[in-house]
C-alpha cells in the first residue's frame, strides 16, 4: 500500500493549521500551559502515524495493523475536518466583520452546527451503516429472452474486502440469511474478495459455503484480488498470493470465470454467461480479453456479463458486443452519498458514469453493485453495503 507525498502534504497541512489556530485560541483566553501543550496531542499522534506509514516497516499482511491504519484514518478524520470546518467558518466571520464594521458571531455558529453535523454522520457511517445490510430488488426487461428464463432470479454481491473485517466472521451471517431467502437461480460475486492479501480469506470458507442457489454461484477477480497494490519480493510471490486467492474463491463454492463463458439452462432454454478478468482505467490494469471469454458463443444467443470495473462496460461493450446486461462493481459509490428523491449524489460520478445501480443504453444495460465492504477508511455515509436482486424479465 503506497502513501503519496501529496497524500502527505494535504494530511500535514490540514493537521497543522487549524491546531496552531486553536492554540492562537488558548493563549489568548489564558488557559493554562498544560491545557495548550495537550492542544497539539493529536497532531503529534497523527504525525508520527503518517511518519510511520511512509517511512516505517508496515505489515498489511498483519491483520492488526491493517485495522490500526483503517481506523487511525478514520480518527483522524473524526478529528480534523470538524476543526477545519470550523476554523473556515471563523475566518470568514472575521471577514465579514471588517467589512461591515459590525460584530457578527452567525457564521460561527453554523460552522459549529456543521462540525457537530459531521460529527454525528461519521459516527453512524462507521457503526451503523456498514453493518446495515439492504438488498436492492431490480427488473430487468430484455429483449428476446428465452421464456424459461422470465423471472429468473439473479443476486449479485461485490466488493466484499475481507481483510477489512478483521475476521469478524458473523458479520457474514445476515448476508447468508438475506441471500438465501431470495431461493435465487444464480448468485453472482463481481471481484474485490480481498484488500490485497491471500491471508484475509482464511476462516471465511464455512461461511461462504452456506449461500445457496438453484443453478450455481459465479464469480470474477476485482483489482484488489491481483495484489497489486503491495509491494512484493518477487514475482514468484505475487503469483503464488493470487493463486490462493483463486483457489478460495473455489473453496468458497464460485465457479471463477477467468476471460471464459459458462452456459446457463432452464427448462429447455439456454442463456450464457461470460467472466472477464478486470478491465479499468488507468491506473487500474488491464487483464480482461472480452473476445477470449466470448469465444464459442453464438451471436443471437442472450449474454449476461460479469466485469469488476464498470468502465468496461462503455469502453467495450455497449454498441460493440451483443450483451444484454452487464453487472459490475468497484465504485463502492465512493462509500458516501445523499439521496435526493429517486437520484444519490456521489463523489463517485465525477470518475464513473455508471456507478450505483442500472444503467441502460441502446437496449443493454449495467447493474452496478456498490459492495458488501469498505477500503481505506471503515465507514459508510448515505450507501449502505448492497445485495442485489435482479430479476429478468421478456420485454415485449
Amino acid at each position: 500500500m503506497r502513501i503519496y507525498p501529496i497524500v502527505v502534504i494535504v494530511m500535514l497541512t490540514i493537521i497543522i493549521l487549524p491546531d496552531i489556530f486553536i492554540f492562537i485560541q488558548l493563549k489568548k483566553k489564558n488557559k493554562s500551559t498544560l491545557v495548550q501543550i495537550l492542544s497539539f496531542l493529536p497532531a503529534f499522534i497523527f504525525i508520527c502515524f503518517l511518519t510511520w506509514l511512509k517511512l516505517g516497516k508496515v505489515n498489511y499482511h498483519e491483520p492488526f495493523q491493517l485495522k490500526l491504519i483503517l481506523w487511525l484514518n478514520y480518527a483522524f478524520l473524526l478529528i480534523y475536518i470538524p476543526k477545519l470546518i470550523y476554523v473556515i467558518f471563523y475566518f470568514l466571520n472575521y471577514l465579514i466583520n471588517i467589512i461591515f464594521k459590525k460584530k457578527f458571531k452567525i457564521f460561527t455558529r453554523i460552522g459549529l452546527v456543521l462540525g457537530v453535523f459531521v460529527i454525528i454522520n461519521l459516527l453512524i457511517g462507521a457503526f451503523y451503516t456498514p453493518y446495515n445490510f439492504q438488498l436492492k430488488k431490480t427488473n430487468v426487461y430484455i429483449k428476446n429472452l428465452p421464456a424459461s428464463f422470465d423471472g429468473y432470479k439473479i443476486i449479485q454481491i461485490s466488493d466484499i474486502h475481507l481483510g477489512s473485517w478483521h475476521k469478524n466472521y458473523e458479520i457474514l451471517e445476515p448476508v447468508i440469511q438475506i441471500i438465501n431467502s431470495q431461493n435465487s437461480d444464480i448468485i453472482l460475486f463481481s471481484g474485490d474478495l480481498v484488500n490485497n492479501f491471500s491471508e484475509e480469506t482464511l476462516g471465511w470458507d464455512k461461511y461462504f459455503k452456506q449461500l445457496k442457489s438453484k443453478s450455481g454461484n459465479f464469480a470474477v477477480l476485482g483489482n484488489h484480488d491481483y495484489g497489486d497494490y503491495s509491494f512484493w519480493v518477487t514475482k514468484k510471490d505475487k503469483k503464488a498470493n493470487l493463486d490462493r486467492i483463486k483457489q478460495a474463491i473455489h473453496d468458497f463454492g464460485f465457479k471463477l470465470l477467468l476471460n471464459e463463458n459458462k452456459t446457463l439452462y432452464k427448462g429447455s432454454d439456454s442463456i450464457s454467461l461470460i467472466g472477464v478478468e478486470n478491465w479499468g482505467k488507468p491506473p487500474f490494469p488491464k487483464y480482461g480479453n472480452l473476445n477470449k471469454a466470448l469465444v464459442g458463443i453464438s451471436d443471437n444467443t442472450v449474454k449476461i456479463l460479469i466485469t469488476h470495473d464498470p468502465s468496461h462496460w462503455e469502453a467495450e461493450v455497449v454498441g460493440k458486443q451483443n450483451i444484454a446486461l452487464s453487472f459490475s462493481g468497484h465504485t463502492h459509490a465512493a462509500q458516501l452519498g445523499v439521496k435526493i428523491g429517486q437520484v444519490l449524489h456521489s463523489p463517485s460520478s465525477f470518475i464513473y458514469k455508471q456507478f450505483d445501480g442500472l444503467y441502460e443504453k441502446n437496449n443493454q444495460f449495467i447493474y452496478v453493485n456498490r459492495g458488501l465492504g469498505y477500503i481505506g477508511l471503515p465507514i459508510r455515509i448515505g450507501v449502505p453495503p448492497e445485495i442485489s436482486l435482479i430479476t429478468l424479465k421478456k420485454a415485449k
